[in-house]
């Protein structure tokens, strides 16, 4: 148990510690149906320690400690169908913050005597953020946001760059995942619901990124993955049929790991083991992390409604009043029946995939996915929320691009075989659809200047000096534009739709936003040929002067009857003055 090697690495993790103050500190385990369990820690020189367990289920140590950071970990007698009564050592799966190490031992802090979870004083907690019915959501991969191929990012490289979100109007920043997962990749695989992970830093300066993009108006939504874990996860190890399904009842296009077994109920200890992580996990984060609302990962591997309302409402019930908060679905096939929760449904929101899977279409201009790029009548109704489900614009997360699939520059040349300046017009056709549509627009990082790439596990850092280019400038200045319009457009923030164009021949779309404050025309030229003239007609224009917001034109509307032109992959803006 005490090899050198450890001993080195132990050292190396460990902060300096104070002797100031010592206190009696309990460190626990919840393993209810195994029959041995052990501490192996380093204030008692890593020899295994035997364990008390309560009634509760609870296997109880206490150890006497000075203020800093103490290591360890568990030795656990498993119950595991492939280690029966096999010794495993495992971390602390309530633990938040483990050694970046072989051993992957849990670290306490304490503090005056105490065990401290964090210790961060929180600056922030009253300033103004966005509610939901107002959010731009960006997308980021911490990785890869700052980070090079070699290293990757960390919280505090991210807060350097906030100022760049923040210039572009980003009021929303989606985490993917960022809890304690092996290796370097995206972080789907995840070792505890707990643990911050340690490549990007520790626990209190995940709690400065919060707080420094709240001091900036920034909400921080974080990637929840509820439905699977990492093959290695200590409860995987320690009793597995406890937590999880044998046998993934999904099959293999979603066997991505052990599958939480949410319908396995306790009667002993009168719980559902799987819920109760979970839900413990839920709450420390938005209570401990402030965090501002949880993207529920491939929700329909969880199945059951009921399941995700006991998590939702878990997570409404430890925000406080002074904020904001939203729970959104990645729920593929869609069904938007996850959505609503004011009608009773799980989720506020889910992600729009099938109109992404149109909108790829459009900007590639090729037939994929079973869509065709020039299907108007298609287009318009996938962007309608009175038509494509949801019922309300604040159910959809629209969006053109995520990290599931290639950036949408990759897209266009890659399938669509367009480049150069051509390129540059699709990515504003498509994205000039998502700002000024209904629902809550997300951008996966690095499309708002062009950014190709494929989708990959491996490392992909963005590429800042695309910036050097006038067209990857100019892009990035176009959805600098139209996401400030968004933001200061009333109807644009409103459940307004209506459809004033939808031309299949000619594959050009328009619908009007509007309310008593506002209102703004969208016209768009699918494809890359000039349209020509457009007129429409009896479509509810008012008269008067409408502007387009991106070219500078005028149009004056009399009787009704709004005329301009379309070049090629066009998308022009007007708003009333």
């Amino acid at each position: 148990m005490n090899k050198p090697d450890q001993i080195v690495s132990v050292r190396r993790a460990t902060v300096e510690k104070s002797t100031s103050s010592i206190g009696t500190v309990e460190i626990a385990l919840f393993a209810p149906h195994n029959d041995e369990v052990e501490t192996v820690a380093q204030w008692n020189e890593w020899t295994p320690k035997p364990m008390q367990k309560g009634e509760d289920g609870w296997w109880r140590s206490n150890a006497k400690l000075a203020d800093g950071a103490h290591q360890y970990r568990f030795r656990v007698r498993s119950k595991s169908f492939f280690a029966m009564d096999e010794w495993v050592e495992v971390t602390d799966p309530y633990a938040i913050e483990v050694t970046d190490d072989e051993w992957e031992n849990a670290i306490v802090r304490v503090k005056d005597g105490k065990r401290s979870w964090l210790d961060y004083t929180w600056q922030h907690d009253l300033h103004p953020l966005a509610t939901n019915d107002k959010l731009v959501i960006y997308e980021m991969h911490l990785a890869d946001f700052t980070g090079t191929e070699e290293k990757p990012g960390k919280f505090l490289d991210a807060i350097k760059r906030l100022d760049y979100i923040k210039d572009l109007g980003i009021n929303c920043i989606e985490l993917m995942p960022v809890k304690e997962f092996p290796g370097r990749g995206w972080g789907y695989n995840l070792k505890s619901l707990f643990g911050v992970e340690n490549s990007y830093g520790t626990p209190d300066e995940l709690c400065r990124f919060i707080d420094q993009c709240h001091s900036r108006g920034i909400r921080v939504i974080i990637d929840g993955v509820y439905n699977h874990a990492h093959q290695n996860a200590p409860m995987a190890k320690m009793n597995y049929e406890y937590w999880f399904h044998r046998h993934n009842p999904d099959g293999p296009d979603m066997d991505w790991g052990p599958k939480f077994n949410y319908d396995h109920f306790d009667a002993t200890h009168n719980i559902f083991p799987a819920r109760k992580y979970a839900i413990d996990s839920i709450q420390f984060w938005v209570d401990k992390f402030h965090i501002d609302g949880i993207r529920f990962d491939a929700t329909r591997a969880i199945r059951q409604f009921e399941v995700l309302r006991e998590l939702t409402d878990a997570a409404y019930a430890k925000v406080e009043n002074r904020k904001p908060f939203i729970c959104i679905a990645e729920h593929v096939p869609e069904d938007p029946e996850v959505t609503g929760r004011e009608r009773g449904r799980p989720m506020d929101a889910a992600w729009a995939d099938y109109l992404g899977h149109s909108l790829r279409a459009v900007v590639a201009e090729v037939e994929r996915d079973g869509m065709h790029p020039h299907d108007v009548g298609k287009i318009i109704e996938r962007l309608d929320p009175r038509r494509n489900g949801y019922g309300s614009a604040f159910r959809m997360v629209t969006f053109i691009g995520n990290h599931d699939h290639k950036r949408p520059m990759q897209l266009i040349g890659e399938d669509g075989k367009k480049f150069d300046d051509v390129a540059f017009r699709r990515m504003k056709l498509g994205h000039g659809l998502i700002l000024t549509a209904p629902g809550i627009p997300m951008i996966w990082m690095g499309t708002e200047f062009g950014m190709p790439s494929d989708k990959s596990l491996d490392p992909v850092p963005l590429q800042w000096d695309l910036l050097e280019h006038e067209n990857n400038k100019d892009l990035l200045e176009f959805h600098r534009k139209l996401i400030q319009l968004r933001l200061s457009t009333p109807c644009l923030m409103t459940e307004s739709f209506d459809p004033v164009l939808c031309d299949g021949e000619r594959a050009l779309i328009g619908f009007q936003r509007s309310d008593e404050a506002s209102a703004v025309l969208v016209l768009a030229n699918l494809k890359d040929i000039p349209a020509g003239e457009v007129t429409i007609e009896g479509k509810g224009i008012t008269d008067g002067k409408w502007q387009d917001v991106l070219g500078g034109d005028e149009v004056t509307v009399t009787g009704g009857v709004f005329k301009t032109s379309l070049d090629r992959s066009e998308i022009r803006i007007f708003v009333k003055r």
